[in-house]
């Protein structure tokens, strides 16, 4: 490799994701959210691999949860969100609603992602 590429490690990529159950554009969320992971000092290591193999092709997104340190990191951060939502008071949880739907509404304005809305409680 040269000193002028983006890469930033080995196996990275700067182009979106092709995942071919995906559109275009979620294929750009997946890639930037990817990157973001990837970059995060915060995040789990084991979450950050499996971002650089999604962003180095050698992982696809159908194929997470098969790949064992996958779905390490993807199920022990869901259950690390799960107790984090359960220690919230109700105060907290409609606020983090709130903000979604606030964000939801601004992207859907935007003309930006998904036209997602939490359900309603």
């Amino acid at each position: 490799m040269t000193g002028n590429n983006a890469f930033t490690n080995p196996g990275d990529r700067e182009y979106p994701i092709d995942e071919r159950d995906l559109s275009e554009e979620q294929n750009e969320h997946l890639t930037s959210a990817l990157r973001a992971v990837r970059d995060n000092a915060d995040a789990p290591s084991e979450l950050q691999d499996v971002a650089r193999k999604m962003l180095g092709g050698r992982l696809e997104l159908r194929d997470a949860l098969d790949d064992p340190s996958g779905f390490r990191a993807l199920t022990d951060g869901i259950s690390g969100m799960r107790e984090s939502w359960r220690s919230m008071s109700p105060q907290d949880r409609q606020a983090v609603r709130a903000k979604v739907e606030e964000k939801a509404e601004e992207a859907e304005a935007e003309g930006v992602g998904a036209t997602y809305r939490p359900r309603e409680v």
